[in-house]
This record gives C-alpha cells, sequence and structure tokens, in this order.
C-alpha cells in the first residue's frame, strides 16, 4: 500500500470514492468535473495497483489549505490507508510552507493523532465565506471544524464586507 499524486485518468475512480460516501451523507459530493479540474490537489493510495482512497490539499494561501474529500473503501478501512493520506498531505502542506490546515469532520478523533484541534468555522473565514456559503449543509452542518497549525492573522478576502452578515453555521 503507498500513496501518490494523482493524475488525471484517476478521476473517474476517484468520482466513484467520493460519490459513495457522498451517498451515505459523509462527504459533499463533487461532480467529475470539478474533479477533473483539481486532480492535482489529490493524492490517492493504491494496494495493489487499485485506488483504495484518495484525499485533496485545497489551497488558500500559505495562511491556509484545506484537507477535503479524504475518504477509503469502507472494506479496507483501519489498515492505514487514512494515516497515509493525511501524512501525504499534510507533508505537501509543508512543501507549499503552509501554516495552518483545516478540514471539516464527524470523526474528529481520527484527526486529532496528527495535532489537529478543534474551532469554530469562524476562525477560518476563508473557508467560511469561499465554500461554506455555497454548502448545501449551511444551515444544517454537521461537521466539526479543526486546525493543524497556527490560526491565520488575515484572510485573503479581507475583511467581511459590512454589507454581508455574519452567518451562524450549524444552528
Amino acid at each position: 500500500m503507498h500513496t501518490r499524486r494523482a493524475i488525471l485518468p484517476d478521476a473517474e475512480q476517484i468520482h466513484h470514492l467520493v460519490e459513495s460516501f457522498s451517498q451515505a451523507d459523509t462527504l459533499l459530493p463533487r461532480p467529475l468535473a470539478e474533479i477533473c479540474e483539481n486532480i492535482r490537489d489529490f493524492h490517492v493510495v493504491e494496494d495493489d495497483g487499485n485506488i483504495i482512497g484518495c484525499g485533496a490539499l485545497h489551497l488558500y494561501g500559505v495562511h491556509l489549505a484545506e484537507i477535503r474529500s479524504i475518504c477509503v473503501t469502507p472494506e479496507l478501512q483501519k489498515r492505514g490507508a487514512g494515516t497515509l493520506l493525511i501524512e501525504a498531505l499534510l507533508a505537501e502542506a509543508d512543501h507549499h510552507h503552509v501554516s495552518c490546515v483545516c478540514l471539516f469532520t464527524l470523526i474528529p478523533s481520527f484527526f486529532a493523532h496528527f495535532e489537529f484541534r478543534v474551532v469554530t468555522r469562524e476562525d477560518i473565514p476563508d473557508k467560511l465565506y469561499k465554500d461554506c456559503l455555497l454548502c448545501p449543509k449551511l444551515h444544517a452542518c454537521d461537521e466539526i471544524a479543526m486546525v493543524r497549525g497556527e490560526l491565520p492573522k488575515f484572510a485573503i478576502l479581507g475583511k467581511v464586507p459590512v454589507n454581508l452578515p455574519l452567518v451562524k453555521l450549524g444552528a
């Protein structure tokens, strides 16, 4: 079992994996076109030539990146594939000199092993205003925000515009 950067021919298998978890409501759906457009964000875990897991590192800037779309085939979980993915994605974040990595999860105990800690969504405004406002779970979010590293001191988006109300998520 090993990780590698994803390549475009992997997109359909990644889409199939992500789709199976989104149907179970544990991941947000990602259209195949979006996966193709962002294939350079993805890493995969291979076992005997088969892709059994995937995850992506989305860069917001040197102050913030997000681990997203992380999943491992259910029957092959608890064999270390998730750990390999997280380690590869964190190494990618280090390669880009990212000071804070965030993620949203239903299983915070797994990510706590990698020094992630629980924060509020408002602590990571780039994520909040770029992605969360467009999310179908905006007002019913059941995921826990976590970060590793130093919380961003600034947001790429700058200050929240006066006419854009702060949104209380998960209420």
